[in-house]
């Protein structure tokens, strides 16, 4: 049986900000990690943060303020947020980076990673070599005393007679077990792991939705929160990201040019054959995966054999909408061109190997492979032929650069792209302090949740299209509640 002062359940952003603030104050913390290897999505997802009046940006002559952005993220939610919560993360986030550095994980600030921000200032801290970062954060945890516990998963919060925290039950490599403390910090990054809690709160079907979030946040904390009577009828969203195409029947098929043709603007149909949005919101990750969960969870991409023909033999000069993140990433100048696909006929039969993929021979048969009304695909593809003509979008407003390619000529290709989520937000009810908070609004003392197990206190209806903030929002809530949690201990 183990002993200490405050138990961290999930070796994620948020779990490491909170254990780390502890270990500074000289509190004893065990961290508990579901898994066999720490980081979570915070390391293996992530590639920075978000930041405000950071060193960084005050030395590249950066004006952005903590009052600008708590500005423009209380009004992308039309106030349907914390205000104090928004304004402590951000209030919090230039220490935190200075504060990372100070533990090992040094971070260099970058041009925004989508191409649609480019024009916005930069709030984004890149990682520099975010492996060996994390492991320094580890590091420096177990030369302060504190303890990393893998393949060790959060049971059951322990209360004694007058109702405060006394332990918590974990699952240790098999055996169950208790470690005894005095307060609980729940960090185990939501739920997107767990099949029945995401169909529970999903909006679409869920053979429609592509989860690149941690499979091992299956609710977990929420569930022993829920068991000692926290808040967790909480409005619970998924941080849409994109479109994705895949194979149900291989998740690890990969195809370079399918992919690549999902993230440039061609034209997109909805499950009743009908154009939906302006295709060019590829750009902006959020948007992109907010209207495709609208659209109700995929849409189609359409092309046909002289644009196949084109794309097989041409490069063309439009931006991959994922370039910018890659190349950001690696230090390498854009392109702003994508293809030529030398293979691209193999490619898109092999889309269609993988059900993810369907050819007709003419509209009307397209249609009917994909389970859409042919006068309704016909009407579709020959409106937008005339605004193509025109060279211009008067439906959606695409773009006049992206109104290139007419669908006449046979056959006709479709490919699906799915709703694809980084993650779930939100959870149980917390203060600004990230005390959780019981069914009358009431502080549970000593218990805290951070992170994705959170209440989605910065997010309303839809994550911002600020760049790194889900991750900043996981390290400083973490180091919120791990400063509350040291004074608490102190009192105690």
């Amino acid at each position: 049986m183990y002993k200490t002062d405050v138990v961290v359940v999930g070796a994620g952003a948020a779990g490491i900000g909170a254990a780390l603030t502890l270990v500074d104050a000289g509190q004893k913390v065990i961290l508990l990690e579901k898994g066999n290897k720490f980081g979570g999505a915070g390391m293996f997802g992530a590639q920075g943060l978000f930041a405000v009046e950071s060193r960084l940006q005050k030395e590249a002559g950066v004006s952005y303020s903590v009052k600008d952005a708590y500005h423009d993220l209380v009004d992308y939610a039309h106030y349907r947020v914390d205000l104090k919560t928004v304004k402590k993360i951000v209030e919090y986030s230039a220490s935190t980076i200075d504060w990372l550095q100070k533990h090992g994980l040094k971070t260099e600030l970058v041009n925004n990673t989508q191409e649609v921000h480019q024009k916005n200032l930069q709030t984004y801290h890149q990682y520099i070599d975010k492996f060996t970062g994390f492991s320094h954060l580890i590091e420096h945890l177990e030369k302060e005393h504190g303890i990393l516990l893998t393949e060790t998963s959060g049971e059951k919060i322990l209360l004694d007679t007058d109702g405060q925290v006394s332990g918590v039950q974990v699952l240790h490599q098999g055996k169950t077990e208790e470690i005894l403390c005095k307060a609980v910090i729940i960090a185990d990054g939501g739920f997107i792991g767990d099949q029945q809690l995401v169909k529970e709160y999903l909006e679409i079907n869920y053979e429609n939705l592509y989860s690149m979030g941690e499979r091992k946040a299956t609710g977990d904390g929420l569930k022993m929160l829920e068991n000692i009577g926290a808040d967790t009828k909480q409005p619970h969203l998924f941080e849409n990201h994109a479109a994705s195409v895949i194979s149900k029947d291989n998740l690890k098929w990969h195809n370079n040019s399918i992919f690549s043709l999902t993230n440039i603007p061609l034209l997109w149909i909805n499950s009743r054959g009908q154009r939906f949005v302006n295709e060019d919101i590829c750009y902006d990750f959020a948007l992109w995966g907010n209207v495709t969960y609208k659209a109700g969870g995929f849409y189609y991409y359409l092309l046909d054999e002289k644009l196949v023909s084109f794309l097989t033999k041409n490069s063309l000069d439009w931006t991959d909408s994922f370039e910018r993140t890659f190349k950001t990433l690696a230090h390498e100048p854009m392109t702003y061109k994508i293809g030529p696909f030398n293979n691209l006929k193999a490619d898109l039969n092999e889309a269609i190997e993988q059900k993810t993929g369907w050819i007709g021979n003419s509209i009307a048969d397209l249609a009917e492979k994909i389970n859409v009304s042919s006068t309704v695909l016909e009407n579709t593809i020959k409106s937008y032929n005339n605004l193509v003509k025109a060279g211009k979008d008067s439906e959606f407003y695409k773009a006049d650069q992206f109104m290139k390619f007419s669908l006449k000529k046979e056959p006709f290709y479709a490919i699906k792209a799915c709703s694809t989520t980084l993650g779930t937000l939100g959870g149980v009810q917390v203060d600004d302090n990230f005390n959780v908070l019981d069914k009358n609004g009431e502080v549970m003392q000593s218990v805290f949740a951070v992170g994705n197990t959170a209440a989605t206190n910065m997010f309303a209806d839809s994550y911002p299209t600020i760049e790194g903030l889900s991750c900043a929002f996981a390290w400083n809530s973490g180091r919120i509640a791990g400063e509350t949690a040291v004074n608490l201990v102190h009192k105690n």
